[in-house]
C-alpha cells in the first residue's frame, strides 16, 4: 500500500542534480579552454594552417550533433524508466495520491538505478552490445590519442575531457578536444612536453587491462559483478591523460633530439591500438552473428542490427555516440591526409 503522505526523497533528487550539472560544469570548462585560444589565434591571426579555421568550424559542427543525438535520447531513458516505474503496480498505487513532482520524482529516482539499468540494457544482447562495445574501444583508443596531444599542444586539464566523456559521450568530448588542438598553437618541438614519453608498461598496462574488461562485461550483464566490471575501465582510461614529466625531465636539446623518436613511438602503439580495436569488433561480430544465425542473410543481419539501435532509447543513446565517433575520427583522419603522425601533432 503507497504512503498517503511520502516525504521528498532529496538524496535521489539531488544525485542526478549532481549529475547533471556536472555535465554542465565540466562542457563550460572546456568551452572556456577553446574560447580562450580561438580569441588568441584570432588576435594573433596565427592559426596554424590557412584551413585550420575551416576545420574548427566542422568539428564545432560535429561536436553540435554529437550532443543533439545523443541527449535527445538520453532524455528519452529519464522518460522511460520513469514511465515504466509509473505503469508498475507501485507507480500505480501512489497515482490516486495527489503529490506534487518533486515528490513522485524522488519515489521514481529512489525506486530506479537509471545508468546501472541503462548499461544492463545496451549489453545483455549480442547485438546490442554489437553497438555498445565499440564505445568502449574508442574510449580506450582515444584516452592514449588523449594524453599524447594534451601534453604536445600543453592543453590544460585533460582529464577534464575524459571525464566529460563519462558523464555526456565520447564523441562529444572527443570534438570539442579536437576543436581544441585546433585553435591552439603548433607545438613546440624543443618543449619537453613534445618529448616525452612515460614508460611503455605504464601507457600498454591500462589498455590492454580495458580491452580484456571490455570482453567480460557481457557476459556479466544482470549480474553483480557486471557494476565493478564496468566501472574498472571507465578508471583505467583515465591513466594515460594523467601522465607527464615532472621537474627536472630533460633540457630542450635533449627534447628536440628525442621529439621524432618518441612521434615514431607513438605512431606504432596507435596502429597497434587500432588493430586491437578492430580485433575486439570482430569478436563482438562473431559473438552477433552467432546469436543471430550464421545461415541468416547480409540483409537480415543488418536490419537487426539497426533494430538494436532503436530497442530503447539507451541503446539509441550509445549507438548514435559509436555513429559519431567514427565519423569524427574518420574525418580527423581525412583532414590530416591519414598521416598519423600529423594527427597526433607530430609534423
Amino acid at each position: 500500500m503507497a504512503e498517503v503522505n511520502p516525504p521528498i526523497h532529496y538524496k535521489s533528487l539531488a544525485v542526478l542534480a549532481s549529475y547533471l550539472s556536472t555535465a554542465a560544469i565540466l562542457t563550460a570548462i572546456c568551452c572556456n579552454t577553446i574560447y580562450t585560444r580561438y580569441q588568441a589565434r584570432q588576435k594573433n591571426n596565427d592559426w596554424a594552417t590557412p584551413h585550420r579555421r575551416n576545420q574548427f568550424f566542422l568539428f564545432t559542427c560535429l561536436a553540435t550533433l554529437s550532443i543533439a543525438t545523443t541527449w535527445y535520447y538520453m532524455f528519452m531513458v529519464f522518460v522511460h524508466s520513469y514511465t515504466t516505474w509509473a505503469t508498475s503496480p507501485e507507480g500505480i498505487a501512489y497515482s490516486t495520491i495527489d503529490m506534487n513532482f518533486l515528490v513522485r520524482a524522488g519515489l521514481w529516482l529512489k525506486k530506479s538505478y537509471l545508468f546501472q539499468e541503462a548499461w544492463e540494457t545496451v549489453s545483455e544482447t549480442p547485438t546490442r552490445f554489437w553497438w555498445s562495445g565499440q564505445i568502449f574501444g574508442w574510449t580506450i583508443g582515444w584516452s592514449v590519442f588523449l594524453a599524447i596531444t594534451g601534453r604536445r599542444y600543453r592543453i590544460p586539464r585533460v582529464w577534464v575531457y575524459m571525464l566529460l566523456a563519462q558523464f555526456v559521450a565520447v564523441s562529444f568530448a572527443a570534438n570539442l578536444f579536437f576543436v581544441t588542438i585546433l585553435v591552439s598553437p603548433r607545438p613546440d618541438r624543443k618543449d619537453v612536453f613534445f618529448a616525452w614519453a612515460p614508460p611503455l608498461l605504464v601507457e600498454v598496462l591500462p589498455v590492454v587491462l580495458s580491452l580484456l574488461d571490455t570482453l567480460a562485461v557481457p557476459v556479466y550483464a544482470r549480474r553483480k559483478e557486471f557494476m565493478p566490471l564496468l566501472l574498472l575501465p571507465h578508471v583505467l582510461v583515465f591513466v594515460p591523460c594523467l601522465l607527464g614529466p615532472g621537474a627536472g625531465a630533460g633540457s630542450k636539446d635533449t627534447a628536440v633530439a628525442q621529439g621524432e623518436r618518441t612521434t615514431r613511438r607513438y605512431v606504432v602503439f596507435l596502429q597497434w591500438v587500432w588493430a586491437a580495436f578492430v580485433a575486439l569488433q570482430a569478436y563482438f561480430t562473431a559473438l552477433m552473428l552467432k546469436d543471430v544465425g550464421m545461415d541468416v542473410e547480409y540483409g537480415e543481419v543488418g536490419r537487426r542490427l539497426l533494430d538494436a539501435v532503436y530497442a530503447h532509447p539507451a541503446c539509441s543513446s550509445v549507438s548514435w555516440d559509436v555513429i559519431c565517433c567514427t565519423l569524427s575520427a574518420s574525418l580527423w583522419a581525412v583532414v590530416h591526409g591519414f598521416d598519423t603522425s600529423s594527427m597526433i601533432g607530430g609534423q
